[in-house]
C-alpha cells in the first residue's frame, strides 16, 4: 500500500473513537456514522490509480455533504453524516453510485458479487452509538494486531488471486487428510432456531457448510478469494463435492439439518454417492438450500434437480434472498418448502414494504427463515411480519445463554 491511499488527510479511527465515547457530553450536529468497507475487495494489488481516485472521490462527497471522513484500519473509512428524511436518500444513494463507479473501474470482476450491505453500512447515532462503538473497536483492534505481526507476516497481507491451481490445492489437502479430519476442521455449521413472541428459542437445526475462514487460515493463508469471479463459483462447485463426502462424519447422526450446496453439484458423482448412501429417512431430514440466483442462472437444471430431490422426499430451500426481490420470484414455481431472507443493513424499513409478499409465501405452505440476524431488531421485525424461524450470530447468542 502506497501513501497515496492516504491524501484525503482524514484523521484516524482512534479520534472518531473517541469523538463516539465522548457523544453524549458534545451532542454533535452529526447524527449517522457511515462505514465504507472496501475490504470485500481484492484492493491488495490495486494500483495508485485505485486509491488516488478513491481519495479523490471521498474528498468530493465530504465537500458536497458537509461530513467528517476518518481513516479506519485500510482500506476501509468512516464518515460522521448529518441524515434527514429529506437528504437520506441522497446521502446513501450518491456514495452507493460513486464506490459502484470505482467497482466497475478497477475490479468489473467483483461487480456483481459484492454486497452492498457489507460495502455501505450506516448507524444512527441517536439510538446506536453502543455499536458504532464496538464496530471501531473491532477495526482498531485488528490495526494493532497488523502492526504486532513480523515484517515477514506483514507481507502476507498483500494476497495474490485465485487460481486453477488453488483449487486443485483443497482437493489435495481433503485427499491428504481424509474426511473425518477434513469434517472436523473445515466443516462447521449454524443453528436454526424457531423464535415465537415471549418464548426461549429452540434450536431447530443445523446449517452445514465449508468454513472459509479455516480455508483462508489453512489453505489460501497467501490467496485473496474475493473478486475471483467465475473461479469462485468453481471453487465452491468443489467444496460442495468435499462437503457432501464428508456429510456422514459432520453429522454422524444424521440430525435435521441443512446444506447449501449450487444446482450444478447434484448433477456430480459426488451426490450420486450421498443419494445411494442415504436412506429415505435420512434423506427427507435434509434440507437443500440453492442461492435464488444460482436457481434462476441454471434453472432448466434446477427443475431437473428439484424433481430428484423431492422424489425422494427431501426439501428444499430458496436461499440468498435479499429484503429488495421479496416477491420477485414465485415460490410455488420453485416448490420450495422454505425460503430464507437475509436480514442486512436496512432490512427492517425495506421487509414492512413486503408484509403481504410474505404472508402470500407463509400462506402458501413455504416457511419463511430470517437469516444473517445479527441483532435483537431482526427478530422484533420478523414477528410483526408473522416470522418465526431465524438464524444467525444474535440467534447463536441466544441459544447459548
Amino acid at each position: 500500500m502506497t501513501e497515496t491511499a492516504n491524501i484525503d488527510n482524514a484523521p484516524p479511527a482512534t479520534e472518531l473513537l473517541t469523538v463516539l465515547e465522548r457523544w453524549s457530553e458534545q451532542r454533535p450536529d452529526y447524527n449517522t456514522l457511515l462505514l465504507v468497507s472496501l475490504s470485500v475487495l481484492p484492493t491488495g494489488d490495486a494500483d495508485n490509480s485505485f486509491w488516488n481516485d478513491l481519495a479523490s472521490m471521498l474528498i468530493s462527497y465530504r465537500g458536497r455533504h458537509d461530513c467528517r471522513l476518518y481513516t479506519l484500519p485500510r482500506p476501509d473509512r468512516a464518515m460522521l453524516v448529518k441524515m434527514s428524511e429529506f437528504n437520506q436518500i441522497s446521502l446513501l444513494t450518491d456514495l452507493k453510485v460513486e464506490l459502484l463507479r470505482l467497482i466497475q473501474t478497477y475490479f468489473p470482476e467483483s461487480f456483481g458479487m459484492v454486497d452492498q450491505s457489507r460495502l455501505l453500512r450506516n448507524i444512527d447515532l441517536r439510538f446506536k452509538v453502543p455499536n458504532a462503538i464496538k464496530f471501531l473497536e473491532r477495526y482498531i483492534e485488528k490495526e494493532e494486531e497488523i502492526k504486532d505481526e513480523p515484517a515477514e507476516t506483514a507481507k502476507q497481507q498483500v494476497r495474490r488471486r485465485l487460481n486453477e491451481t488453488d483449487i486443485e490445492r483443497v482437493v489435495a489437502v481433503n485427499k491428504q487428510i481424509g474426511t473425518t479430519a477434513f469434517a472436523k476442521v473445515f466443516i462447521k455449521h449454524q443453528k436454526i432456531a424457531i423464535i415465537k413472541p415471549g418464548e426461549p428459542p429452540e434450536d431447530v437445526m443445523h446449517e452445514y457448510f465449508v468454513g472459509m475462514d479455516m480455508l483462508k487460515k489453512h489453505v489460501f493463508s497467501d490467496v485473496e478469494l474475493r473478486g475471483s469471479g467465475n473461479l469462485f463459483n468453481q471453487l465452491t462447485i468443489i467444496l460442495d463435492r468435499l462437503l457432501l463426502r464428508s456429510f456422514g462424519d459432520a453429522n454422524p447422526a444424521r440430525a435435521k439439518c441443512s446444506i447449501n450446496l449450487n444446482v450444478e453439484s447434484v448433477f456430480t458423482k459426488a451426490f450420486e454417492a450421498f443419494l445411494g448412501e442415504a436412506d429415505d429417512n435420512t434423506f427427507s431430514n435434509v434440507v437443500f438450500e440453492f442461492r435464488q440466483a444460482n436457481i434462476l442462472q441454471h434453472f432448466d437444471e434446477y427443475e431437473v434437480a428439484a424433481s430428484l430431490i423431492a422424489s425422494r422426499n427431501g426439501t428444499i430451500a430458496v436461499d440468498a434472498m435479499f429484503p429488495e426481490t421479496v416477491g420477485i420470484v414465485n415460490l410455488d414455481r420453485l416448490n420450495a418448502n422454505m425460503a430464507k431472507i437475509f436480514w442486512r443493513q436496512g432490512a427492517e424499513s425495506v421487509l414492512p414494504r413486503f408484509r403481504k409478499e410474505i404472508e402470500r409465501i407463509q400462506d402458501n405452505g413455504t416457511v419463511v427463515v430470517l437469516a444473517r440476524v445479527d441483532d435483537e431488531t431482526g427478530v422484533e421485525i420478523g414477528h410483526d411480519l408473522g416470522i418465526s424461524m431465524f438464524q444467525g450470530f444474535y440467534i447463536d447468542g441466544l441459544l447459548d445463554t
